[in-house]
């Protein structure tokens, strides 16, 4: 029996065949009382960005949800059934952008 540790069901030679495949991942842990869901997120391109902005001017719900379909690579099965978990999943790439710190200095 193996005793490697899953994420969203993967094994890591699967998640790294991802990463080639999609470049930098994201691992996204939404929890609610005693649960833990994890999700798996590819960082979203300007392309991406751009649009999921542009819908969510119109309705947030709906930009937050295509950001969500757009950037998800696995998820466990509670986060592909509850939309109000995938809301608070795609939370995570949002984190995962505030996570950056930045310096400047003058010339």
């Amino acid at each position: 029996m193996s005793t490697e540790k899953l994420i969203c069901g993967l094994t890591e030679a699967q998640i790294t065949e991802l990463k080639a495949q999609h470049g930098l991942l994201i691992e996204g842990t939404v929890k609610q009382g005693d649960n833990e869901y994890k999700a798996i997120f590819k960082e979203p391109d300007f392309k991406t960005l751009e649009a999921t902005g542009a819908i969510a001017k119109n309705n947030e719900i709906k930009g937050t949800k295509a950001l969500f379909d757009n950037c998800i690579v696995a998820a466990d099965d509670a986060i592909k059934q509850r939309d109000f978990l995938q809301l608070k999943a795609v939370e995570c790439v949002a984190n995962h952008m505030n996570s950056f710190s930045v310096s400047v200095k003058n010339l």
